[in-house]
């Protein structure tokens, strides 16, 4: 394992680019670019997979002592929430051309049913300053595999998640 992975740093640092991702995506959207959305969303497609996984394998249960049973759930249906989110929009994208009913309703999509999730998931990092070196260090191999095996979301949520949407 490398031992410079900080969990915390590298989870902060998936948000910020999935922020960055969904704002140009919109952005892609809004000029009716059907090709440059796709174009992210593949690439939404490849950072989510690995982070998803470490999230629901390991983040996830490490910190449910913290948060409880029900925020738990509510976490695993976040990411239920975006899985069907990001098929909707690779369905429609992938006609490859874009109606401005499209437009709206795919703007839509990831304003209220994708972006909410990092912005809320970022609060987690709070909690992870309490955990345990042996934890941390878990979550951070993890990480590495997650990344090591680089499954991309949808095929993720489709082959290996336990969960299925």
């Amino acid at each position: 394992m490398n031992e410079e992975l900080d969990p915390i740093r590298e989870l902060r640092e998936d948000h910020k680019k999935v922020k960055d991702y969904l704002l140009e995506l919109i952005d892609a959207l809004n000029k009716k670019d059907a090709q440059r959305s796709l174009e992210i969303l593949i690439l939404l497609d490849k950072l989510g997979g690995p982070h998803f996984r470490f999230e629901e394998e390991t983040l996830y249960p490490t910190l449910k002592k913290f948060f409880g049973e029900e925020y738990y759930r509510y976490l695993l249906k976040a990411h239920d929430k975006v899985i069907t989110a990001a098929k909707k929009i690779a369905e429609v994208l992938g006609k490859g051309a874009i109606t401005e009913d499209e437009v709206r309703m795919l703007i839509s999509i990831v304003r209220s049913e994708v972006l909410p999730h990092p912005i809320e998931c970022e609060g987690l990092a709070l909690l992870m300053d309490r955990l345990s070196k042996e934890e941390i260090r878990a979550i951070a191999k993890s990480i590495e595999r997650s990344r090591n095996e680089n499954v991309p979301l949808l095929e993720w949520a489709e082959t290996i998640r336990v969960k299925k949407v």
